[in-house]
């Protein structure tokens, strides 16, 4: 039976859980903590209800050094600064899953999705189900029988006919229809005027964003005239949007095999951040035994030192009058699909 392998997209969960409709948390030494508690409440339901035979992490190294920079310097220029307390929340989740023992990958001149891929690809034929923990639509085109993704707020799994079904298009079609649209949040320049039904649309049809432009005489108006004008931008934005699948860095996937938390590291963490109702489901609990040497997580050596100056509590202890949070559920719900869910369920109750 094949062993099952988690990959968590790690930046993706870290901003959606920063972003997430929930109050704001503070510990009691001051800390702001509700993007860690909404990560890690996450993480343990993942543990818990998915019961991973491996595990692991993958995190963006920065947007300064990808390699797709080289390609058009423009890349992800548009993105915002950081809020002020985004990156205090950011080490101690990093800190919080090195401690629990899950692997961190990181490689300089790359993004989390190529390493994601790279890792799918490499354990793809050896037994194993991947499952990428993330929503982000460049995945899709990793997609295949035996690697999907995995959403951790709305437990959907996504394999090649789920996506198809969803989005009407297959993984490789994915990728074209992409190239065709670009990415406004990426700053990935596209064909103006495709959209993701148009883009679709042309890509059923022609099968390639490459033999669109091929066919440009066939095509009619605005839509033609915008082919003929961006036409260039087609091979960039492929670049830019095909993820890397041989990405070379230090992975071993035994390395990653989960054997149960480290529950006195993760009591440690709760209590600092002012968890209560996440310390007492963890009461009384002891670590599991490993199955093999513990090995550290893998960081690239300037993050590491970083994550292990900033994470780490100064050690108080709670007090009664702390800020506390509720273990409760919540789901994000910011897509058309994702409301159209939720209304139906609303009706159910």
């Amino acid at each position: 039976m094949p062993k099952s392998f988690y990959i968590i997209d790690g930046h993706a969960h870290i901003y959606r859980a920063y972003f997430a409709p929930f109050r704001d948390l503070m510990s009691p030494s001051g800390e702001p903590t509700k993007a860690t508690f909404v990560f890690i409440q996450r993480l343990l339901n993942l543990i818990d209800q998915r019961k991973p035979d491996y595990l692991a992490m993958v995190i963006d190294h920065g947007d300064e050094t990808v390699f797709r920079k080289e390609i058009f310097p423009e890349y992800k220029s548009n993105r915002k600064s950081r809020p002020d307390d985004f990156f205090p929340q950011e080490q101690r989740i990093l800190s919080i899953v090195k401690d629990l023992g899950i692997p961190i990958f990181v490689k300089p001149g790359y993004e989390a999705d190529d390493l994601i891929a790279t890792m799918a690809t490499q354990l793809c034929g050896k037994d194993f189900d991947v499952y990428m923990v993330s929503s982000d639509k460049d995945l899709r085109q990793v997609v295949t029988d035996c690697t999907k993704m995995y959403d951790a707020y709305t437990n959907e799994v996504i394999d090649p006919a789920r996506l198809e079904e969803k989005y009407g298009f297959t993984p490789r079609e994915a990728i074209e229809i992409q190239t065709l649209m670009g990415d406004s949040i990426d700053n990935i320049p596209g064909i103006p005027g495709v959209g993701d039904k148009t883009a679709l649309k042309l890509i059923k049809q022609y099968g390639s964003a490459e033999n669109v432009l091929a066919h440009v005489e066939e095509l009619k108006g605005k839509m033609k005239e915008n082919f003929e004008k961006f036409g260039d931008r087609i091979p960039v934005a492929r670049q830019l949007v095909t993820l890397k699948t041989d990405v070379e860095f230090e992975f071993d996937s035994e390395n990653c095999r989960f054997s149960g938390l480290n529950v006195e590291a993760l009591r440690k963490h709760l209590a600092e951040c002012g968890f209560y109702s996440l310390l007492k489901r963890y009461e009384g609990i002891e670590s599991a035994k490993p199955t093999a040497p513990a090995r550290p997580a893998i960081f690239s050596e300037s993050l590491f030192g970083e994550a292990e100056r900033g994470a780490n509590g100064d050690g108080e202890e709670t007090h009664p009058g702390a800020l506390t949070s509720q273990d409760i559920q919540y789901t994000l719900v910011n897509t058309p699909e994702l409301l159209e869910s939720f209304i139906k369920e609303l009706k159910n109750h």
